[in-house]
């Protein structure tokens, strides 16, 4: 079978070793040596054994021969080389191919004999040939490359399909494969056992499961297990079990088998498990077991994709938990690409020229993850050689110990304070400084952190070396180590930790914020942050050129996984060489796959579908896992920020290192208080707590709250949440808790301070006013509201005990003033304790307190509104006051060291006694049971005045200063009178209980006590001893009256002290406390007010936010679109979009969804994940005390401390479109309009910013300037006049940046002159109406002022008509001054198309596709339609072409003038609204346009547009028929022919047909492609062109309206004949409106003599004076002699970039590309499609720019400011370029829809599409200006796999896509419409490879141009054409080879011709050598 494969034997070998410089050795005439003659012997032995296999016909002749074969190899390992070379291998294989038990021939021998002799055959041939490839790498290679497993895999097809032999042809395969044929029994012995027999059998093979040695065996046997099992699940049980086994054996292994493929099959084979009902569970584990190990190194994307795919449910789109449980567990791994080495093994790259290591010093870094640490003897990880010298080795020990060698020192350095960890990776770098004596010059870095120094001697260079070998790992026989590489670097400098120059972007969350706490620990040791090294290498990168890296090796610069030979670098052109066992692993990461496949959305959308606990905990898990580690993932989530919200990651089950990794996220769901208080209450508790953790817990509360919390206002979201009703009281306590540890753990002044006293001043009171029913406040709880905030204070109290809040708090506002705030004028008393407290506090700190307080009157007020709120906790507090006691120092009583601190207190004390002794007097006759007369009655006011009473007792007898304080006059009148005025109250009440008795008692025992003080006068001594004697008839009326010395009554005091205590007895006036009172009043309610805007503005703006996140859901659109993982299958509707192309054309359909785009990339979140400078920690900052005289102390100076509290909030009310502007922009003007679109009018708001323009459907401003939905607004806000207002429709959202606005021009809509058409520079344009002129004028200024400043100065003409400047720059260079009369020159000179001029004069007279009232008009070309004439009569209106018609209009002209009425020729006229919408009734949004001018529903079927000869005849023949002309979209446009909607239009009365698409003239052979390209082709014609100048008299010139002519049409048609405004009557007006949607409106009048004619004369497709075109005179190309440019030789054209400017064509070599008319500025990246993937922008040939991790593959720029690249993570990213100081590329958009690398790109700014080419066989079609996945064009497969999609051109003048695969070149419609394709494989010797593409642009040609260029130096021009259809058949198109021709040749052979671009008539190419030429006509 395999015989043919058999090469010529070589007669003789010679096996010495060969190299090229040794002699030959010289012939030895004597006898050979005897080692020498037994090999010769053994390889003429071996020849005539493999001569003998070749001519073995028998079975048993074929095992005698393998037996010997056997023996010679086993007995001479040298005879392997002569068995390869004498295709030994090649051999066995045919031997294997023949092997078959069934019996040929007419002997027959016994089947068990014949099947013992092939068991053995078989045995003997697995053997040979794993001995043979055993220790023998050139023999391994060989079989490898050679042979082949495949062709293995065809010789055993036979042996494996026999159930007598399967069982030991895997066997002996699972032996091949480990090397072990003890295992060849296997697969026989579990023949016939129960499963868990089997585990006990594999489990007696399982130490002999080691490495595997041949992968390709092992993937051969998985293939072929099918046939082993055959069935039977036991033995599948035993395939899955044995390589589960395999892979837990050891990492090589799992390797292995990770990266082989069979995670793909696996997963089938799982699925069809779970779907097996006859599967044991048994099975179903083991096989879940084993998948889930093999996706522990990742999933490629395919094997991702079908994944997730199954993690849904198709049926009932629920979660399906077990494949859930698969991929949170793949998600979890970790492995990065790395090179796995069983040693002996290593990597060595020569360095030459070279002579040591550098003499600046090195070094050297590695990630390496070991699993098996070597067993005796240290092993080299990194060695430096100069001729076998050994210069520096780095080992590692057995103990796990690093050791170093070098040549400098005789000993070696073992670094003892770590050991490197087992299977885990583990960073090592190691920096030696070549001169360094005052420091170790040795530094071991182990993780990023400096592990170990020494003072080292630097290693001597080598004068007499010419190369330095670098070796990594070590081929020494007696290496043994299993370990694994990810990268490695050597640097010659000494760097430290080497790190990426763009780290913050590649930053994960966790590393972030893990590096930013390491600044914050370094700026907490007083270290300047800025000046660290590892700042400046994280901001500015290393600095490092690719001249300073010796080598970088990484797997990235290798394509796929497997053993290679050499590995080459990105950073030179050297490369390292393998030697040993060295694997090649690409890891694939499932978080990497999922980044690919669709990022982020696939989890959320996960956790969108989750409905159980289970499944919500699960699907985050897997969120957070592929963001955590994956910063490609994490940069998309912050994409997604703004739409959803995602686990925040606390990290709060380790609590001492609790932070918060992810600040945007926590703000967005651990911020969100509503969303937490839908929670049960368990769960709100834990909630609360992780505040607690964080803030107070954590180790880390520090940088949690000033690098991660600080800027979230979270005291003041506490407080909004305590406002709310969301949280019950329960949860209001932990809210409490929480607020305390914010406040604590951030106490300043904007923070915590100031938000935290607004709230309490303004919510401690009750509110007087409540909201109304409808307000927003009405959300608001108010009934606990004054409870909250006695809370909150009694917080903030407690705080301010510490010292370093209390001066925080002074120095922030004024604590005198707060105190009179606070308290207010009828306080409570739990407010009146809190503020003395307070004020105990502030005495305590300040000494100057005492005396602010009095200079505002404050113990005054005080003495005022405490009296009436005194209670026992108020009267603890005035004592604290008093004697200067810290609030609840646990002193209740009075003792002998009390001394007064604050006499001022004092009369307030009093002043209560007085108010209490009233209450106590009034209730003195309520008897002491108080039960009968006063069931309900309280004695509280009784034991307050008692205990006060007694404190004042215990206070005068224990301190002296306290008995000063009497010296005041005032004060002791106080109690004076209070005591009388007691006394009097009891001795007139007829009752006085008892407790009364007992306080009156106790106030003599106090009045005894003044009465014999020395501080009191002598009147008060003798008033108190009266008082007294009073007092003694109620409590003992028997007993005498006590008389108090007189001695003790004098008054001892001097005058001195006498005139002291008049001093100390003044106060000031009643009517000063009402003064502060009333300031205080007034000042809380302007908190109030001002609290309550806040609240107000909170409220609002959360709405806002809700209302934002219900309408967000696009992020997962993608993700169930038709090449989404989950596909929803809904029919896809198409409508058309408004963007237009080249002369205004809008035939380009877009998805009819109203769903938006999240491919937009929002610049205003910026990288979350950025490293900051910690702030400066003012915290522990003491507040200099400020003295008294240093303020202010009048009341007036209140006014200054208002402003402090009450803050001007200012109302928002353009929340509605904060979301909508872009980052940083400010809105300058905003006004509603109306959007015009055909004959909808959709209200909306135009904003007009600072960078921005913005256009925003259905929202209005409504009188008071508030953005509200348009749905909520009054009817007035909505009038357009004339308008049909749409609701419901779509509502867009657009935005352009300034220099985006091209032009505008000034509008008519419905004859009112207010509107306005703005163009902008990406193909698009916004018709706008206005409510009044005076609107329009003001924007119309500000759009000027913006397009002088944004843009070059525009001609005057392009202001007015910007279409000229789509008709490219040969038409546009000549429109300058006049441009009516330039095109009209153009027009007759042929420059410009029939089509471009009539465009241009729709446009200038006002006509515009936005409004379908005023809808550009085009003529009938021809009269084909009917089959009659060719041509229509350009020179008569469509009215009169017959002369029944001509004669009808004469009729009606004339009857009308003969009754005095404005006369006209016809009712209807030739362009209407309705006429628009009744062509395009098939195509949206048309078709909902002409059912609402239907009034809701069709017209009757035999009126609709049904047929195109049954059109023209209704309007050029039947006199009761219109007169209408035609739309633009008939000679561009075949969508609108066809009812791809499938819509109902009913069935025709005349013919009982169905209506479905139009019917088209027998020419177009029902295709309306076809239909389409022929009417063009009629316009375009030389009749056509002859007699258009007729045509535009009637309808823009002096025939417009010409009674000779017969063209006057209805008055009403004409401009100034309606004046809307004007009427007043509803009624009225919107009857003139339906005159105007039905009679139209004649066009603006543009010319008033005759329209000159075209001229004739030459070739009528091309201009005039032009002799030759490429369609027309393809074959006079020429190649041009000499080439315009040279890049060098082998450096092949890739591009060819057209210099507008320059006037020039610049070649571009692969990975480069210049940019639009700037040559001097160039974009590049690596194009090998494998390394880097770096994105970098040049100027001057000097990096201006670097965009790591972009993956690029290919690019290409739509214009230059607009850049497209695709990528290799499958995505398309649009770049905006800006240019300021220096060109700078933002990401725009990021588009993912592919399944592969995108590998090459188009962009059309004209037609604002992009077209990408895949791997997966696709070409996609994306929205330029949208950033929006539109259409695929697929590549049938080749050979089972994807067709790569290598090219695409897209056709700047039609929009035609061509694309090219290896075997199809395809040509499609911008609207994906398969035209024809050609299949380049059918004759492949005679058809090279299409390697290039370029279509040939002219703005109009009747035969498109298509050049391909081939591999063999050809290029063809091809055209499409459906001539060759045959008649009555639809139209077939096919590609016409114009001309083939071959470029120069070179040394005999024509170079590939790598390039195509057609400039104008000529040709450009460019070749694989790198020289352009250019092809070009005659002159």
């Amino acid at each position: 079978m395999l015989r043919t494969l058999l090469t010529p034997l070589v007669a003789r070998f010679d096996l010495s070793p060969r190299f090229e410089e040794a002699p030959l050795p010289a012939e030895d005439d004597g006898e050979l040596d005897p080692e020498d003659f037994a090999r010769d012997v053994m390889i003429e032995l071996m020849r005539n054994t493999l001569e003998n296999l070749k001519d073995a016909d028998t079975l048993r002749e074929k095992t005698e021969v393998l037996t010997e074969i056997q023996k010679i190899m086993l007995q001479d390992a040298r005879t392997k080389e002569v068995f390869r070379e004498l295709d030994g291998f090649i051999m066995l294989m045919s031997v294997l191919s023949t092997l078959r038990v069934a019996q040929e021939g007419p002997i027959h021998e016994p089947e068990e004999q014949i099947l013992l002799e092939v068991l053995e055959s078989i045995r003997l041939v697995f053997m040979i040939v794993s001995d043979a490839i055993h220790d023998y790498p050139e023999n391994a290679e060989y079989f490898k490359e050679s042979v082949g497993f495949k062709s293995l895999s065809l010789a055993i097809r036979d042996l494996v399909s026999d159930k007598r032999t399967v069982d030991v042809t895997l066997g002996f395969l699972l032996s091949m494969s480990l090397n072990d044929f003890a295992l060849s029994g296997l697969f026989t012995s579990l023949r016939g056992l129960s499963m868990d027999q089997v585990d006990t059998k594999i489990q007696e093979f399982e130490s002999r499961l080691i490495i595997i040695r041949q992968p390709d065996a092992i993937r051969l046997l998985w293939d072929s297990a099918p046939r082993l099992v055959d069935g039977s699940p036991v033995m599948r049980y035993a395939i899955y079990k044995l390589f589960e086994l395999l892979c837990a054996s050891c990492h090589r292994n799992h390797a292995t088998l990770s990266t082989m493929g069979l995670v793909e099959s696996l997963l089938s084979q799982y699925f069809q498990l779970r779907d097996d009902k006859n599967a044991s569970d048994k099975e179903r584990q083991v096989a879940q077991r084993l998948l889930r190990r093999l996706l522990e190194l990742g999933a490629y994307t395919d094997e991702a994709r079908r994944l997730f795919q199954r993690t849904i449910n198709a049926e009932d789109q629920t979660l399906d938990l077990e494949t859930l449980e698969i991929v949170r567990a793949a998600m979890k791994s970790r492995w990065l690409e790395h090179f796995s080495l069983e040693s002996p093994a290593e990597l060595c790259m020569e360095h030459t020229g070279t002579r040591g290591v550098p003499s600046t010093g090195f070094t050297f870094a590695i990630w390496l993850w070991i699993e098996v640490l070597p067993k005796s003897t240290s092993h080299p990880i990194f060695t430096v050689r100069v001729n076998k010298n050994l210069i520096v080795a780095l080992s590692v020990r057995p103990d796990g110990k690093l050791e170093l060698r070098t040549s400098g020192n005789k000993t070696n350095a073992v670094f003892n304070k770590s050991s490197i960890p087992k299977m885990r990776w583990c960073h090592i770098t190691l920096v030696h400084h070549a001169h360094r004596s005052s420091q170790p010059s040795i530094r071991l870095f182990m993780d990023g952190v400096m592990n170990d120094s020494l003072t080292w001697a630097y290693p001597k260079s080598l004068f007499s070396a010419t190369s330095t070998e670098y070796v990594l790992g070590s081929e020494d026989a007696d290496a043994q180590m299993s370990w694994c590489i990810a990268t490695a670097y050597f640097v010659s400098l000494p760097i430290g930790n080497f790190q990426d120059p763009s780290l913050i972007k590649f930053l994960t969350y966790e590393a972030s914020t893990s590096l930013n706490m390491f600044l914050t620990a370094v700026a907490s040791k007083g270290s300047a942050v800025e000046s660290l090294s590892l700042m400046k290498a994280v901001r500015d990168g290393l600095g490092l050129s690719n001249s300073a890296i010796v080598f970088s090796l990484s797997c990235l610069n290798l394509k796929q996984s497997g053993s290679v030979s050499n590995i080459p670098m990105s950073t030179s052109s050297r490369e390292f060489n393998v030697r040993g066992d060295v694997l090649v692993v690409k890891a694939a990461c499932l978080d990497s796959s999922l980044w690919k496949i669709g990022g982020t959305s696939i989890p959320l959308h996960l956790l969108q579908l989750a409905k159980s606990p289970h499944e919500i905990s699960r699907t985050l898990s897997i969120l957070t896992d592929c963001i955590r580690n994956s910063w490609e993932n994490s940069e998309d989530m912050e994409r997604l920020l703004s739409i959803i919200i995602h686990f925040f990651d606390t990290q709060l089950n380790r609590f001492r290192q609790s932070t918060v990794v992810n600040v945007v996220a926590y703000k967005a769901i651990a911020l969100d208080f509503e969303f937490w208080s839908h929670a049960r209450r368990e769960i709100q508790h834990v909630y609360f707590e992780h505040f607690i953790t964080l803030l107070e817990v954590s180790r880390y509360k520090a940088f949690n709250m000033r690098q991660r919390l600080s800027k979230l206002g979270l005291v003041r979201r506490f407080l909004f949440v305590l406002q709310t009703e969301w949280f019950d009281s329960g949860s209001v306590t932990h809210v409490m808790t929480a607020l305390r540890a914010a406040t604590q753990a951030n106490f300043s002044k904007d923070d915590t301070i100031k938000p935290i006293v607004s709230y309490i001043a303004a919510n401690i009171y009750e509110a007087n006013s409540a909201s109304s029913p409808h307000s927003i406040i009405s959300r608001i709880d108010y009934s606990n509201a004054p409870q909250k905030a006695e809370q909150v204070l009694e917080i903030f109290v407690s705080l301010l005990s510490n010292l370093n809040f209390y001066n925080k708090f002074i120095t922030a506002l004024p604590v005198t003033r707060i105190c009179l705030l606070l308290i207010g004028d009828r306080p409570q008393p739990f407010v009146a304790t809190q503020v003395l407290r307070i004020i105990a506090i502030s005495i305590r700190i300040s000494a100057s307190f005492t005396r602010k307080f009095e200079l505002i009157s404050g113990w005054s007020v005080l003495k005022t509104v405490l009296p009436e709120c005194w209670d026992s906790a108020v009267n603890e507090a005035a004592f604290d006051v008093l004697l200067g006691r810290t609030p609840k120092s646990g002193k209740s009583r009075m003792d002998s060291e009390n001394a007064v601190i604050c006499p001022q207190i004092v009369p307030t004390i009093l002043s209560a006694l007085q108010t209490g002794l009233r209450s106590v007097g009034d209730n003195c006759g309520v008897s002491d049971e108080g039960a009968d007369d006063a069931p309900h009655f309280s004695w509280v006011t009784e034991t307050t005045m008692e205990r006060l009473v007694e404190d004042l007792l215990d206070l005068h007898a224990s301190s002296a200063t306290f008995k000063q304080t009497f010296r005041s006059q005032q004060t002791t009148r106080l109690f004076i009178e209070s005591y009388r005025a007691f006394v009097t109250k009891l001795l007139q009440a007829p009752l006085v209980n008892q407790r009364t008795l007992r306080l009156l008692e106790k106030i003599a025992h106090l009045g005894i006590s003044l009465a014999v003080d020395s501080a009191v006068a002598g009147a008060q001594k003798r008033e108190i001893q009266a008082i007294l004697q009073d007092a003694e008839t109620l409590l003992n009326p028997s007993a005498e009256k006590t008389v108090i010395s007189a001695e003790l009554l004098a008054d001892t005091r001097t005058v001195r002290e006498r005139f002291a205590s008049a001093r100390f007895s003044i106060q000031v006036s009643e009517r000063t406390v009402i003064k502060i009172f009333t300031r205080m009043v007034e000042w809380r309610k302007t908190i109030q007010t001002s609290e309550k805007k806040r609240l107000r503005k909170n409220m609002l703006d959360l709405r806002e936010h809700r209302r934002q996140i219900s309408r967000l859901y696009e992020w997962s659109h993608a993700l169930t679109s038709e090449r989404g993982i989950w596909p929803d299958g809904q029919p896809r509707l198409w409508r058309l979009d408004e963007t237009e192309g080249p002369h205004r054309i809008r035939n380009k359909l877009e998805p009819e969804t109203q769903r938006p785009s999240t491919n937009r990339v929002d610049v205003s979140i910026g990288h979350i994940r950025d490293v900051s400078i910690p702030e400066a920690d003012n915290s522990s900052a003491l507040h200099v005390e400020v003295p008294p005289w240093s303020e202010s102390y009048e009341i007036s100076a209140t006014d200054v401390e208002e402003r402090q509290l009450a803050e001007d909030i200012k109302e928002d009310k353009h929340r509605r479109v904060r979301h909508e502007l872009e980052a940083g922009d400010v809105i300058e003007a905003i006004g509603t309009v109306a959007r015009i679109s055909g004959v909808d009018s959709s209200p909306g708001l135009l904003i007009i910013g600072r960078t921005h323009l913005y256009m925003l459907d259905g929202l209005v401003e409504d009188d008071d300037g508030e953005v509200i939905d348009a749905h909520d607004a009054p009817k007035r806000l909505l009038f357009v006049p004339g308008s049909i207002v749409e609701l419901d429709g779509p509502q867009k959202a657009q935005r352009w940046a300034h220099a985006q606005v091209d032009t505008h021009s000034r509008k008519t809509f419905l004859f009112r002159d207010v509107a306005l058409e703005i163009y902008f520079k990406d193909s698009r344009s916004l018709l706008i109406v206005f409510l009044d002129k005076k609107k329009r004028l003001d924007v119309d200024q500000r759009l000027t002022a913006m397009v002088n400043s944004a843009n070059a100065p525009p001609t005057p003409g392009l202001l007015r008509t910007p279409l000229l400047g789509m008709v490219g720059a040969m038409v546009l260079s000549g429109f300058r001054e006049d441009e009516l009369a330039t095109a009209q020159r153009k027009w007759q000179a042929r420059e410009i198309s029939n089509f471009t001029y009539l465009s241009i004069l729709n446009q200038i007279s006002g006509r515009t596709p936005s409004d379908a009232t005023q809808y550009p008009v085009f003529p009938f070309a021809t009269l084909r339609y009917t089959n009659t004439e060719h041509y229509s009569s350009l020179s008569r209106p469509m009215g009169a072409l017959t002369e029944a018609r001509r004669e009808a209009a004469t009729v009606r002209y004339e009857s009308l003038q003969s009754v005095e009425e404005k006369p006209f020729h016809y009712g209807t006229h030739f362009s209407s609204s309705m006429i628009v919408c009744h062509f395009l009734i098939r195509l949206a949004p048309f078709t909902n346009m002409f059912k609402t001018l239907q009034g809701g529903d069709w017209d009757l079927p035999d009126r609709l547009f049904s047929n195109i000869a049954r059109a023209y005849d209704s309007a050029a023949r039947d006199i009761r028929g219109d007169v209408r002309e035609l739309i633009p979209e008939f000679y561009t446009c075949p969508e609108f022919l066809e009812n791809t909607r499938n819509l109902d239009f009913g069935v025709q009365q005349s013919s009982g047909e169905k209506i479905h698409d139009v019917k088209l003239p027998p020419w177009a052979k029902q295709d309306p492609l076809l239909f389409i390209t022929l009417n063009r082709k009629a316009l375009e014609s030389s009749f056509v062109s002859e007699h258009l100048a007729q045509w535009i008299d009637l309808i823009w010139g002096c025939k417009q309206r010409d009674a000779e002519a017969l063209n006057c049409f209805h008055p009403l048609s004409y401009e100034g004949s309606i004046d809307l405004d004007s009427i007043t009557d509803e009624l009225e007006r919107e009857a003139t409106v339906g005159i105007i949607h039905n009679f139209g409106q004649t066009p603006r009048k543009l010319f008033d003599s005759p329209h000159p004619q075209r001229f004739n004369h030459g070739c009528n497709t091309l201009p005039l004076g032009t002799l030759h075109g490429i369609p027309e005179d393809a074959h006079l190309l020429v190649q041009g002699s000499r080439c315009f440019k040279d890049l060098g030789l082998s450096v092949a054209v890739r591009e060819l970039v057209l210099d507008m400017i320059g006037e020039r064509v610049i070649p571009c070599r692969a990975g480069v590309l210049s940019m639009p008319s700037r040559p001097h500025e160039q974009v590049e990246w690596s194009a090998d499609g494998i390394s880097g993937g770096e994105l970098r922008v040049s100027v001057d040939q000097k990096i201006a720019q670097v965009i790591e991790g972009t993956s690029c593959r290919c690019a290409t720029f739509a214009d230059s400011n607009c850049l497209v690249t695709g990528s290799n993570d499958f995505t398309v990213r649009i770049w905006k370029i800006s240019r300021g100081t220096s060109v700078h590329l933002s990401l725009s958009h990021m588009m993912r829809m592919h399944e592969g690398p995108v590998i090459t790109v188009a962009s059309s700014r004209s037609w604002s599409i992009i077209v990408s080419g895949s791997e997966d066989g696709s070409a996609a079609l994306w929205d330029l200006n949208r950033g929006v996945y539109v259409r695929s064009i697929w590549h049938a497969p080749e050979g089972g796999k994807p067709s790569a999609v290598g090219l695409v051109a897209i056709n700047e003048s039609t929009g035609y896509i061509a694309t090219c695969s290896h075997s199809r070149l395809f040509l499609h419609t911008i609207n994906g419409r398969c035209i024809t394709s050609l299949d380049i494989t059918q004759s492949a010797s005679l058809q090279p490879s299409i390697i290039s593409l370029a279509f040939h642009e002219r703005e109009y040609s009747e035969m498109g141009v298509l050049a391909t260029g081939g591999s063999d130096g050809s290029i063809v021009l091809r055209t499409w054409t459906a001539d060759g259809t045959e008649a009555n058949e639809e139209a077939r198109w096919e590609f016409v080879t114009i001309r083939s021709m071959k470029v120069r040749a070179i040394a005999g052979r024509s170079p590939a011709v790598t390039a195509l671009k057609f400039l104008g008539e000529s040709l450009c190419h460019g070749e694989e050598t790198g020289k352009s030429f250019m092809w070009s006509l005659p002159d």
